[in-house]
C-alpha cells in the first residue's frame, strides 16, 4: 500500500465514529421532518373539501412530501457546510496536531486524504441518509394504509435543474444557469473549508459571519455601482452566466488553494482564534 493509502486509511480508521454519529443524527433528523409534517404541520382538516377520501390522504401524502423534501435539502446542504468547517477539529488540540504534524506523510498526501474523508462523509452522513430515512416513511405509510409515496422527487427539486414541459418545450433554468447555480454552491463550501482550516474555534458560525459580512458588502458595491435586477435579453443573460462561473471556478480555485496554504503553514503553538 502506498503511503497515501496508509494516510486515507488512518483518516477513514479515525473518522468511523464521526461518520457513523453524523449519519445517525442526519436519519433522526430527516425523520423528525417527517414527523412534524404527519403530527404538526400538516393534517387531513385541510382536505375536508375534497369528498373522496383516497385522494384525500394523496394530496395530503403529496404534502408532506413536498414539504420534507424541501427541509431536508436545505438541512443536507447545511450539514455540508458544517462538515467542512469542523473537518480539523481535532487537529485544534495540540496533542492530536502534534501527531498530525508529524506523521510521515506529505502535507499534500494529509489534505487531499482528508478531503476524499469529507466528500465521502458529506454523501454518507447528508444524502444517502436521506434515502433511509424516506425508506422508513414509506413503510410507515404502508402500515397506516396511506398512498405509499417517496419524497425523494420533491427532494431533488430544490436541487438546481432544467426543466422541460412534457411536450419537450424549454422552460426554467437552462445548462448554464444550471452550472452557474452549483459553482455557486461550490464556492460557498470551498469557502467553508477555508474558514475550517483557518478558524481554531467556532468554525461554522465564525466562517457563516465572515460570509454574511463579505455577502454584505457585495451587495452593497452591486447596489452602488447601479446594477438592478431585472428581465435582461437572452444573449446578455448567456453572458452573465458564463462571467459567474468563470469568477466562481476561480473562487473555488483559490479559496482551495488558500486552504492548503494555511494548513502547510500550521504550527504547534498559534493564535488563540485563528491558525496563524
Amino acid at each position: 500500500m502506498t503511503r497515501f493509502g496508509r494516510v486515507l486509511k488512518l483518516d477513514f480508521f479515525e473518522g468511523r465514529k464521526a461518520m457513523m454519529w453524523g449519519a445517525l443524527c442526519m436519519v433522526l433528523l430527516y425523520l423528525f421532518f417527517f414527523w412534524f409534517a404527519h403530527n404538526i404541520g400538516i393534517h387531513d382538516s385541510r382536505y375536508d373539501y375534497i369528498q373522496d377520501p383516497e385522494r384525500r390522504m394523496l394530496m395530503r401524502v403529496d404534502a408532506i412530501c413536498e414539504a420534507v423534501g424541501v427541509f431536508s435539502a436545505i438541512a443536507m446542504f447545511i450539514f455540508f457546510l458544517i462538515s467542512a468547517s469542523t473537518l480539523y477539529r481535532g487537529e485544534q488540540k495540540k496533542q492530536q496536531r502534534i501527531a498530525w504534524l508529524m506523521l510521515p506523510a506529505s502535507n499534500l498526501e494529509k489534505f487531499l486524504s482528508r478531503w476524499i474523508y469529507l466528500l465521502v462523509f458529506s454523501v454518507v452522513g447528508g444524502l444517502l441518509t436521506f434515502f433511509v430515512a424516506d425508506l422508513i416513511h414509506m413503510a410507515y405509510l404502508t402500515m397506516t394504509d396511506y398512498p405509499v409515496q417517496s419524497a425523494a422527487d420533491d427532494f431533488f427539486k430544490l436541487f438546481p435543474h432544467t426543466r422541460t414541459f412534457p411536450s419537450g418545450e424549454y422552460t426554467g433554468d437552462n445548462p448554464l444557469s444550471v452550472t452557474s447555480q452549483y459553482t455557486a454552491l461550490i464556492t460557498i463550501h470551498a469557502f467553508f473549508l477555508l474558514g475550517g482550516v483557518f478558524f481554531k474555534k467556532f468554525h461554522f458560525i465564525a466562517t457563516s459571519a465572515v460570509l454574511v459580512i463579505l455577502f454584505a458588502g457585495v451587495v452593497a458595491t452591486v447596489n452602488m455601482l447601479g446594477y438592478r435586477d431585472g428581465p435582461v435579453p437572452l444573449d446578455e443573460a448567456t453572458k452573465q452566466f458564463i462571467f459567474w462561473i468563470i469568477v466562481n471556478t476561480g473562487l473555488i480555485a483559490l479559496f482551495t488553494w488558500l486552504a492548503y496554504w494555511l494548513f502547510c503553514r500550521w504550527q504547534v503553538v498559534t493564535h488563540k482564534f485563528a491558525n496563524l
